[in-house]
């Protein structure tokens, strides 16, 4: 699971009393509001209008499938850290199970800041959700490898976005929390920041440069279209394969000159904006309910089983669920909970009993259908149990799931699971659900790891290549890393590794391993003629 963090020092804001969780359902978005259904509504129809925004200034190339990502609003910034850690002010999980922002519907204080020229909401919620937004609309409509600096930088800039009344938009707005970084930590020369693939390149507390500067290098861009040109000659340089640092040094040659306005520019007074009047933004209908007592509940369960946890914390977390799943004996959200975090825990024959109960109530229930088959195959693994007719019957559960939700990444990508767990091809249609599985969830890094070992098992390097590389540079790498060192990190990785998957080498690794192979290559044979 790759999980996107918005670092800032966060405010914090004293909990206020519980309030009813209400859901709002919109075109691409479902709105969790622990608040009025009115709050849930406003936020689904403000976070349509954000994607209209993104859509119109960077369009997506035809159609793209995607499913409606979840956006659960906790009460405070307090409630968001209870769920992720200190110093964190939303985030976005990009886990295919948990495909989901979190955030806060409370606005924090308003400062004045001279650099703006006006007064401007240092970490309010709305941004910070436009942040981590912007990171799912890029991949999932411009799946490619960014640096983390361009990533997290382009994210801040459209986290600025204002949407105000009568539909018209700002854009350009400055991030106003990122000047104390500038101030304390300073900026990194240029071609440091261009060279740096991922967080381990800049450790320590630069890490909050490369969300500052990156955001003042996207900014700067923005009004300097000559310099953009550049960069993107970097960016495709970067995605051909082109080591980070010499695709910086190839695309900018002037770039001490670079460097030099950039930190000029990070002095202005004043950043200019841009208004843009659009004509009424269609969010389309929202349909708002409250939701059920066993979601008021356990809401916080789904939020925790959607973003995932520790293998080493499954058994408690599978029991704390089953003891509040059992005052809503017969409510299905309540029994899918128990179902998932018992599989999770590897207690199959508990998560089967469960998916029976869903099945009872719902008999086409695609999750239920698919976590008692891969139950059932889970066992004759363990049991070594070779029979064909078993491991068929169970995979029928799966497909049948397959069939009743051909937009779910979760059970597409089980179906291939399938054929791993029986240690046996899988077939080509097993393949193209696992790709759909992709485009539905581009950003996950289990589902590109399965595409791309099932290709280089076809023999086929270069598109192996091309799936791993966009989520590879995301890994902590550590260069010439000694072979103690690399133990002593998988035994870490593994003692660490998420409840329900299996460890194995990660994306980066992977994609070392594929480059080694494709260099070793022999030279295809020239085409005869005559």
């Amino acid at each position: 699971m790759i999980r996107k963090l918005l670092l800032a020092a966060a405010l914090l804001l004293p909990t206020t009393a519980k309030a009813a969780w209400h859901e709002a359902i919109s075109n691409h978005f479902i709105v969790y509001s622990e608040g009025s259904q009115q709050e849930a509504r406003d936020f689904a129809a403000k976070l349509e209008r954000f994607h209209f925004v993104l859509k119109t200034m960077r369009p997506p190339p035809g159609e793209v499938p995607f499913v409606r990502l979840r956006v659960f609003l906790l009460a405070d910034q307090n409630a968001v850290q209870r769920l992720s850690g200190p110093g964190v002010a939303g985030y976005y999980v990009t886990d295919p199970r948990g495909l989901m922002m979190v955030g806060t519907r409370r606005r924090g204080a308003r400062s004045n800041d001279v650099r703006s020229g006006r007064t401007e909401v240092d970490l309010d919620p709305e941004g910070v959700l436009f942040h981590e937004y912007t990171h799912h609309y890029t991949f999932q409509y411009f799946p490619a490898t960014y640096p983390t600096w361009y990533s997290e930088g382009y994210a801040e800039f459209w986290g600025a976005t204002r949407i105000l009344e009568n539909d018209v938009v700002e854009v350009g707005l400055p991030a106003n929390h990122r000047f104390s970084t500038f101030d304390a930590l300073g900026l990194l020369p240029l071609e440091r920041l261009l060279s740096a693939q991922s967080y381990a390149d800049v450790p320590g507390e630069s890490i909050l440069v490369l969300y500052a500067q990156g955001w003042l290098l996207v900014r700067y861009l923005f009004d300097n279209p000559a310099r953009q040109r550049q960069v993107n000659e970097y960016l495709r340089l970067v995605n051909q394969g082109v080591p980070f640092g010499e695709a910086a040094r190839r695309a900018i040659p002037d770039m001490a000159a670079f460097d030099s306005a950039l930190r000029a520019y990070s002095g202005a007074g004043r950043f200019s904006l841009v208004r843009l009047p659009f004509r009424t933004i269609d969010v389309g209908p929202i349909a708002v309910r409250t939701v059920s007592p066993a979601e008021d509940a356990m809401m916080l369960d789904e939020i925790r089983v959607s973003q995932g946890y520790r293998q080493l914390e499954a058994a408690e977390m599978a029991n704390n669920i089953r003891g509040r799943a059992q005052r809503f004996p017969n409510d299905p959200f309540a029994i899918r909970l128990v179902m998932e975090s018992q599989y999770l825990a590897g207690n199959h024959a508990e998560a089967i009993a469960a998916a029976d109960r869903l099945l009872a109530i719902e008999p086409t229930h695609a999750r239920a259908l698919m976590t008692k088959g891969m139950a059932q195959m889970a066992g004759l693994r363990a049991a070594q149990n070779t029979d064909v007719a078993a491991w068929r019957a169970a995979r029928q559960l799966v497909i049948r799931a397959a069939g009743a939700a051909r937009q779910d990444p979760v059970v597409l990508s089980a179906y291939y699971q399938s054929f791993v767990m029986q240690n046996i091809a899988a077939p080509d249609a097993a393949t193209n659900a696992l790709y759909t599985a992709m485009e539905l969830a581009p950003s996950d890094d289990e589902i590109r790891y399965m595409l791309a070992r099932d290709y280089e098992r076809r023999d086929m390097i270069a598109e192996a290549i091309a799936i791993i590389r966009p989520v590879a540079y995301q890994v902590r790498y550590k260069a010439n890393e000694s072979e103690s060192e690399r133990r002593t990190r998988r035994e870490r990785e593994q003692q660490n590794r998420q409840a329900g998957r299996e460890w194995h080498e990660n994306a980066r690794e992977l994609l070392i391993r594929l480059e080694g192979r494709q260099r070793a290559a022999p030279p295809a044979p020239a085409a005869r003629t005559g």
